[in-house]
């Protein structure tokens, strides 16, 4: 447990915005908008690529049929059930890891957990700095 471990699951969270910060430099630099529709048209085609993403998402968590709120619930929360069943896992993991490790297990929890708290995390962030909210 070192370096290794905290950029495997550090370093996916930065790794979007730095990529856009850097961008949103050479854009200044050059005057050129890189992230930017450079027509209304592209604009356009722009936000109903977004609709069409929305839509697919929600169609993906849609329920159909009768079933309780309960259930409803269950399948809305559950890929964040799985990302937290999964760091407690990696966490635990790391602790016992000194006694009874094996690298490639740890190799893929922390590749696993890594991704997952970039969902969770990075996304979000993301998202922050592109909008400002």
């Amino acid at each position: 447990m070192g370096i290794e471990t905290i950029l495997a699951t550090v370093l996916p969270i930065f790794g979007a915005p730095l990529i856009d910060g850097i961008k949103m430099i050479f854009s200044r630099i050059t005057g050129i908008s890189m992230g930017e529709p450079k027509s209304f048209q592209e604009r356009i085609e722009l936000s109903k690529a977004d609709t069409d993403r929305l839509r697919a998402l929600a169609e993906v968590d849609r329920v159909y049929g009768e079933v309780s709120r309960w259930v409803a619930n269950l399948r809305a929360s559950f890929r964040y059930i799985f990302i937290g069943l999964l760091m407690i896992v990696t966490l635990f993991y790391a602790i016992v890891y000194r006694w009874v490790g094996v690298p490639e297990v740890w190799a893929f929890l922390s590749q696993a957990s890594g991704s997952a708290l970039f969902f969770v995390i990075g996304d979000r962030v993301y998202f922050h700095i592109k909008t400002g909210k």
